[in-house]
């Protein structure tokens, strides 16, 4: 089963970098895009490495850093989102569940942030 993701990005590089990843996973229509000046505002999150040992099996079985999976780290936002560049790219995508961690380490990795509203709080 594919799971939908968008991540959000500073700049077009970053961006492209993450689709050029995300490419040798099991991920279908990805699309790399602009946001227009007068979109809704969402409210985003980094990614980060979770303590939870059952949340994640990383690549070929072995546990990831921490020994946790990656997901929304709502706890950091307020001191490490504080810089005022808008995140003006949207990389949306479809991703197998087997590859989903690993598809939120690619953007964890190239700095996207996710909306947290898609994760729960």
């Amino acid at each position: 089963m594919y799971k939908s993701v968008q991540a959000f990005f500073k700049s077009e590089n970053d961006a492209e970098k993450a689709r050029a990843a995300l490419n040798g996973l099991k991920t279908n229509h990805i699309l790399v895009d602009t946001l227009p000046e007068d979109s809704e505002t969402l409210l985003l999150s980094p990614l980060g490495y979770t303590r939870d040992a059952s949340s994640s099996i990383g690549p070929m079985g072995t546990a990831g850093p921490a020994s946790g999976g990656i997901l929304p780290v709502f706890d950091r936002i307020s001191e490490e989102t504080d810089d005022e560049e808008p995140r003006g790219y949207m990389v949306d995508f479809e991703v197998d569940e087997e590859d989903f961690q690993e598809a939120l380490r690619v953007l964890m990795e190239n700095d996207g942030y996710v909306n947290r509203n898609r994760f729960g709080s």
